[in-house]
């Protein structure tokens, strides 16, 4: 049984790590979609149209981008500069519609995926699955939170649902 328990833990660790936008200094992000909106009185940028976003060792496919900007302390308007903000004017990322994320051979699904730039979590909900090679969990919300290096999936209406393969028992071989 503690096997069995450590072995989930490490899936969830695992899955974590790979989840969230990687923080380093000139790590380049592209991101393709079929238009992209820059709205200044909104502090936004809009993606929409088959988005496609890589990075490194990430990647994530949507129906739609959004990524709200910090306002500038001292004008009180995003410091986007012609439309592209730096990582550092990012408040929050919503990923929305046929939500896919991959990373190092893991992948998520759902129908939109918040990631919350202040605090470092990421929300999935919409049916939200995480894979691992044959292993799965789902839950009605399932939070990521990357600096603390732990995640909670809720149940809610839906029941926690958990399927990992873990080697079979010599006494459980015939």
């Amino acid at each position: 049984m503690k096997k069995t328990v450590r072995s989930v833990m490490t899936v969830l660790l695992l899955v974590i790590v790979w989840i969230c936008p990687v923080r380093a200094e000139n790590v380049p992000t592209k991101i393709t979609s079929e238009t992209m909106k820059y709205a200044g009185e909104a502090d936004s940028v809009v993606f929409s149209g088959k988005v496609h976003v890589q990075r490194e060792t990430f990647e994530l496919w949507s129906n739609m981008l959004t990524v709200d900007l910090a306002p500038s302390p001292d004008t009180g308007k995003a410091s986007a500069d012609a439309g592209t903000p730096g990582q550092g004017d990012i408040r929050k990322i919503t990923a929305s519609g046929a939500v896919r994320i991959l990373s190092q051979g893991k992948e998520g699904f759902c129908g939109k995926a918040v990631y919350f730039a202040d605090s470092g979590m990421v929300r999935m909900e919409q049916d939200p699955v995480l894979k691992d090679g044959p292993n799965e969990i789902r839950g009605e919300v399932i939070k990521l939170y990357m600096r603390e290096n732990r995640s909670e999936v809720v149940g809610g209406k839906k029941r926690v649902e958990a399927v990992f393969y873990t080697p079979a028992e010599k006494s459980e071989v015939p």
